[in-house]
């Protein structure tokens, strides 16, 4: 294998890019990397199309770190590699309901406002249904994970480029139902008579939703302003790892020129919100192989249908050679690594190894 590069010594490696360039299967290979380094990692994936349990040759991964090391030891040792005595390889997709009743517990020491807001059905349609929370509780996650001192290396799959918004702006979206204005507005009315205004208000919102809906919200309303300064200490903490040096963001395209202008869009994106970008993986490349030798051109041209076949993969050279110009361009010329096009999807902990040795 190759000199690991800089961004495996940070503590927290999150892959961003556009859609359907292999980026999952990249964050699980970056992941095998790390731990065949020596590291005890974990991977997270927050991309919807749940693509990191077929990378791992699985059904489905559990909201808990599952530990995949000893199939990856197994795996490595077969390849003729070693896997260090201390690492080690996890894999979860968190599961956003677990996720925010454990979020909501760890920032309330009172089991009452915490049984009020679990039972109550606004806060069963919060959970599932608001925009970014499943984004903020993969965040959370990771801040978990991050705290609970079992790895020293965590790689966070995102959603497809176009989701950036909802990724990073999660947090702060999600601060926005906890602002303490609007929920004393709703609860603990300033005087008289904006006291009466909430009550004359309330009063035709029952009339439209009926009483007992009102009588939920009111409920919940109260339960967030409980807890609401616990919530924003996580958030900044959330804002802190992101933005700090532990953090470092790699992105993931495929060698096409239609994707320059959206990274860089997404590299904009992602520097207004502090985060170091480190490296541009470019998947599924021709240019990750050696150019074929003068003798073998020839040879090449003596046989008709292998000429075309050489003539067709030169041309397709040219065109990646150009697009990946205007892609690095488009990055700020990040370092930039070329994974190959392989002859088949990846399925195993075995096809993620041979990825890993290429990093």
């Amino acid at each position: 294998m190759t000199v690991p590069p800089q961004f495996f010594k940070r503590d927290v490696i999150i892959t961003c890019g556009t859609g359907g360039v292999g980026k999952t299967t990249l964050s699980a290979a970056m992941g095998i990397r790390a731990a065949l380094e020596g590291r005890r990692v974990c991977v997270i994936t927050i991309d919807p199309a749940k693509r990191l349990a077929t990378s791992l040759g699985m059904k489905e991964l559990g909201s808990e770190p599952q530990d995949l090391t000893e199939r990856l030891r197994a795996s490595a040792s077969a390849q003729g590699l070693a896997l260090p005595e201390k690492a080690s390889f996890h894999a979860l997709m968190p599961d956003t309901r677990s996720t925010f009743e454990e979020f909501f517990r760890r920032l309330t020491s009172s089991s009452v406002v915490l049984d009020q807001l679990i039972k109550n059905p606004l806060f069963q349609i919060f959970a599932r249904e608001f925009s970014g929370t499943n984004e903020y509780m993969a965040l959370q996650q990771l801040m978990k994970l991050y705290d609970s001192g079992q790895f020293d290396c965590i790689v966070l799959d995102t959603p497809p480029s176009r989701n950036t918004l909802d990724f990073l702006d999660a947090p702060k979206l999600l601060n926005q139902l906890f602002d303490a204005n609007i929920i004393q507005w709703l609860i603990r009315p300033a005087n008289k008579i904006a006291e009466a205004t909430v009550k004359k208000a309330l009063g035709l919102l029952e009339k439209l939703t009926g009483a007992t809906f009102m009588h939920h919200m009111l409920e919940f309303a109260r339960g967030l302003f409980e807890i609401r300064t616990g919530f924003s200490k996580q958030l900044n903490r959330v804002i802190e790892l992101l933005s700090s040096d532990k953090t470092g963001v790699v992105l993931v395209t495929g060698a096409h020129a239609d994707f320059a202008e959206e990274l860089a869009h997404f590299r904009r994106h992602l520097l207004s919100h502090g985060l170091k970008l480190d490296a541009l993986f470019v998947n599924r490349t021709l240019g990750a192989y050696p150019e074929l030798s003068s003798e073998n051109l020839t040879e090449a041209k003596m046989n008709p249908e292998l000429s075309r076949s050489v003539e067709l993969i030169q041309s397709l050279r040219t065109r990646e050679t150009q697009a990946l110009s205007r892609l690095k361009h488009a990055t700020g010329d990040l370092p930039t690594t070329l994974m190959p096009e392989l002859a088949r999807d990846i399925h195993s902990i075995e096809d993620l190894i041979y990825v890993a040795r290429q990093i």
